[in-house]
């Protein structure tokens, strides 16, 4: 099973499992980036989520979500030019609904893994960008005790 490592510049780590069943290709997409690093900006209008807009990473439309989306989870929101949606990544902290400036206001995304320890920190870390303002996030794979 692999995990992501996520790092933020002002302090914060947090493990990521890859939902590799549920988004193979969101995963393999992102793992074969790693490791990377991206600054991250509060969402503006979908919630508790940060999120960034990565110019060199994009997947393919799969486990696509609007709601029932729970703290912790990353996920992908693939561009869709006609109504200029870019790619998206988001790090959900709190509640979080994927919506925008759509038509319907429905912008459904790739749950591709998920945060299930310190979900407290990750809070604190998601509020502090709220407050202070943006920060980069690194992601690494998580190497596993068979040294994989």
């Amino acid at each position: 099973m692999a995990k992501l490592r996520l790092e933020f510049e002002k302090g914060g780590a947090f493990v990521a499992r890859l939902l590799e069943k549920e988004a193979p290709k969101t995963c393999r997409a992102i793992q074969a980036e790693l490791p990377f690093s991206y600054r991250f900006h509060h969402s503006i209008v979908s919630g508790q989520a940060l999120v960034t807009l990565p110019p060199d990473l994009t997947v393919e439309r799969e486990n696509q979500r609007v709601a029932g989306i729970p703290p912790g989870a990353l996920s992908f929101l693939v561009r869709d030019e006609p109504v200029l949606v870019p790619d998206e990544i988001y790090i959900a902290y709190g509640i979080f609904i994927s919506r925008g400036l759509t038509v319907d206001m429905k912008q459904p995304v790739n749950v591709f893994a998920q945060i299930e320890e310190k979900l407290d920190e990750l809070a604190q870390v998601g509020r502090r960008v709220l407050m202070n303002g943006a920060e980069t996030v690194r992601f690494s794979l998580v190497e596993d005790s068979a040294g994989h």
